[in-house]
């Protein structure tokens, strides 16, 4: 029984037929440098030099042409471009990272944290757009929608939450701005233990619905609808679980086990463990396990056609799966040690690198370099653009008698922060005493102007006497 009409019979053939994809592996080694696979050939493509040590989860795609990793020892967010293999930038974190996604148009980032928050960047500027706390525990991993406009997140609590963009960038939405005091917009808690992995679903059923799957500790994955919310359906495994992956069609999903074995489970037929594991004539319409590593899963991804599987393990190695035969096709292996993370990202931006591809004719275009992503909000919730030290003007009263005497601006703190009022008109006698000084005041000044006045006359008499006194003396 065949999965999809349209799938060829053969592995060679499902092989040849495969989009062109390079899978990047990250280890967690300090020095260890991001490796580059092609998918179709098993090729070595590229490596990417790296700051400092990775971390699960800690690497994704932005857009075609960008690659951002988390440097964990470093507090900090790498930045690479795709056709380089030095280190663009690095933008430090205001806290240590966990977990790292990107929406699929480039647009936007977003990143987890060791202490439950979450925050969202503008991809194209670095700007930092909200900070919220998504968790209670630390935020294991992160995951946009295929359209852009939700974030979910599982965490060590247990929990999965779906947050809305449109409220985490709302200026009015939570109690701090900025997205501090938002809400989730769904909320899950079947898990037991910590969320491992999750995955979701790229096709949109009715009423715009997308399914989000997620795999624990626990030894489940649970499958929820993301429109109404509710639990569809709970898939129970012989094994804790690591890391989860649907295929494109969402007929099959993938999960990653802590003893080196992946569950292939048939979305579209009724679950039955028993019948999945006695390695009997009807195991197609159960769940089958393939074997080959010897190490925990750390990721599993599925190619956009649904050709292939890769998967990535603990023991160094990466698989790459013919999804129809079952059989192993390509064997990668990372060059310094185990891996922690993977990510997939088009072939067309190796263009004539690797084998196989050497007449193929590479990208002219000069890519823009990628942002310092910032660790700040600018303000509280605030889009303006005013920066946190700007504000409404404030005058300082004087104590001098001389600017008492005039009006003045002041702040009214008991009517409110930034309304402003004039001082009050004094009355008749504080007027008549003003007056009186003010008189006095002039009087001096004439004084004193009759003064300057008189002295002016006595060093024009003194400067002729002197005057006088040199022409006789030369005479």
């Amino acid at each position: 029984r065949r999965r999809y009409a349209t799938m060829p019979p053969t592995s060679s053939t499902s092989a040849s037929t495969a989009l062109d994809d390079v899978i990047i592996l990250q280890s967690q080694a300090p020095d260890a440098a991001l490796v580059a696979y092609d998918v179709r050939t098993g090729a070595h493509v590229k490596s990417y030099t790296r700051s400092s040590r990775g971390a699960a989860g800690g690497v994704a795609a932005l857009g075609d042409t960008k690659l951002l990793t988390l440097s964990v020892d470093k507090r900090a967010l790498d930045a690479h471009d795709l056709t380089k293999e030095s280190l663009e930038n690095s933008s430090v974190l205001s806290e240590r990272p966990s977990a790292i996604a990107t929406s699929g148009d480039g647009a936007y980032a977003c990143a987890g944290s060791a202490s439950g928050a979450c925050a969202a960047w503008d991809a194209k500027t670095g700007r930092l757009l909200a900070r919220w706390k998504a968790h209670f525990k630390a935020v294991s991993c992160v995951k946009f929608s295929a359209c852009g406009g939700v974030i979910v997140t599982g965490g060590e609590d247990g929990a999965v939450h779906a947050w809305r963009l449109s409220t985490l960038f709302d200026e009015e939405g939570g109690a701090s701005g900025g997205g501090g005091g938002a809400s989730a917009w769904r909320s899950w808690t079947e898990h037991a233990l910590g969320v491992r992995g999750l995955a979701l679903g790229g096709l949109r059923g009715v009423g715009g619905d997308v399914t989000i799957v997620s795999c624990s500790g626990d030894r489940t994955c649970k499958i929820y609808s993301l429109a109404s919310g509710v639990v569809l359906r709970e898939c129970r495994l012989p094994t804790a679980l690591t890391c989860v992956a649907l295929d494109a069609c969402e007929a099959t999903l993938y999960a990653g086990g802590v003893d080196g074995r992946v569950f292939e489970i048939p979305l579209n037929a009724a679950p039955s463990i028993g019948a999945s594991l006695d390695g009997g004539a009807d195991a197609r319409d159960g769940i089958v396990a393939l074997e080959g590593h010897a190490k925990a899963l750390v990721s599993v991804e599925c190619t956009r056609d649904g050709a292939a599987v890769i998967t990535a393990s603990e023991d160094g190695t990466a698989r790459i799966w013919d999804a129809a035969s079952r059989q192993t096709l390509h064997i990668l292996r990372h060059p310094k040690a185990s891996i922690c993370a993977t990510v997939l990202v088009p072939r067309s931006r190796y263009s004539g690198q690797g084998r196989g591809d050497a007449g193929a004719e590479k990208t002219r275009s000069k890519p823009t370099p990628p942002p310092i992503f910032s660790k700040f909000l600018i303000g509280a919730g605030d889009r303006s653009g005013v920066k946190p030290w700007q504000g409404p003007n404030v005058v300082i009263r004087s104590s001098s008698s001389a600017k008492r005497q005039r009006r003045e601006m002041r702040v009214d703190e008991d009517a409110g922060a930034g309304d402003v009022s004039t001082a009050a008109v004094p009355d008749a006698a504080e007027t008549a005493d003003i007056r009186a000084r003010l008189n006095h005041a002039l009087a001096d000044a004439a004084k004193a102007n009759a003064d300057v006045e008189q002295w002016k006359t006595l060093y024009l008499e003194l400067k002729q006497l002197v005057d006088r006194q040199l022409v006789d003396s030369d005479a």
